[in-house]
Order: structure tokens, then sequence, then C-alpha cells
């Protein structure tokens, strides 16, 4: 059963009951693709992604959301910013009732190689994807803009797909 249901630009989405969540998105590239991970919570594709901890910069918290999600080291040094995504139409719903606007720092670090990868505990598969096939995938709306962006400031002509869940 999915327990989260995220929302982008959609008329339909719930209101906010909690304070926004701040975290980041990053996207991970090597060999012109990306890597997308199958998500626990909705069943759908996305980035690697987590709110951030009172204790740690979004940088550090970058860095070790990509390792606790993909198993790959990366420093802050190679992260490179996208942009603060902080559309007030970002919004996550939890089974539970809880409802928060989302504020993500982008991030994307492009790797020589793609490395091998483990599975998060949030993850069901991850799977490097090529840049020209990312349409095929049901991704994250909160992850969309982000990816759109990293494809736009790469010179990449992707159109990503849009879906809406309405009830979980």
């Amino acid at each position: 059963m999915a327990t989260a249901l995220y929302y982008l630009h959609d008329s339909l989405a719930p209101e906010p009951n909690r304070k926004p969540r701040f975290g980041v998105g990053v996207v991970i590239s090597a060999d012109h693709k990306v890597l997308l991970e199958h998500r626990q919570d909705n069943f759908m594709w996305g980035i690697v992604s987590g709110d951030i901890h009172a204790d740690e910069t979004f940088r550090q918290c970058a860095a070790r959301k990509t390792f606790d999600e993909t198993g790959i080291h990366v420093s802050e040094a190679q992260l490179r910013d996208l942009r603060m995504f902080d559309d007030p139409t970002r919004i996550v719903s939890f089974v539970e009732g809880n409802i928060y606007r989302i504020v993500s720092m982008g991030y994307y670090v492009d790797l020589f190689t793609a490395p091998e990868t483990v599975c998060g505990d949030e993850s069901i598969e991850l799977c490097w994807v090529p840049i020209e096939e990312l349409y095929r995938y049901d991704i994250v709306a909160v992850h969309r803009d982000i990816l759109e962006e990293y494809c736009r400031m790469k010179g990449y002509q992707v159109r990503l797909k849009s879906r809406i869940y309405q009830s979980f």
C-alpha cells in the first residue's frame, strides 16, 4: 500500500496541515544515465532525496542521503547546485493524515562511470536509466521539477510523465 502521495501544480492537492519540510533532491548521473530509485512509499520512481537533520547543512544531507539510499560515497565538494525548489504547490500527504509543503535544495553529481549501487531501506530497486528514456518512468511529482531542471541545464530535451494519484 502506498503511504505517501506527492503533488506539484495539482489543484486537487490537499492543504498542508503541518510546518514545511526542508530537504534535498540529488540527481546522480554517469555515462549519460541517471540513477533512479523505485520507491517503497508510493511505488513510483525518483531521485535520491530526504529531509535535512537539525544538525547538518543541505550539502551534508545530500551526501548522507546519497550514501544511505545508494551506497555511493560523494563528497560535499562533488555536489553541484541546481537551485532551491520552493514552489508552494510541492506537497506530500501521508496516509496517517500529515500533509506538508516540501522545500528542496537540488543538487547534481556527474560521475565518470556508473558505480555499483546498494539499495537503501526506502527503495525497492535502483536503476541506471539513459536520459533519453526517462520519459518512460513514472517519476514522483516533486522530483520531476528537479530532474527537468537538471536536463534543461545539461541541454537535454526531456519531457517527463505527469501521473496523479487521488487516493491511497
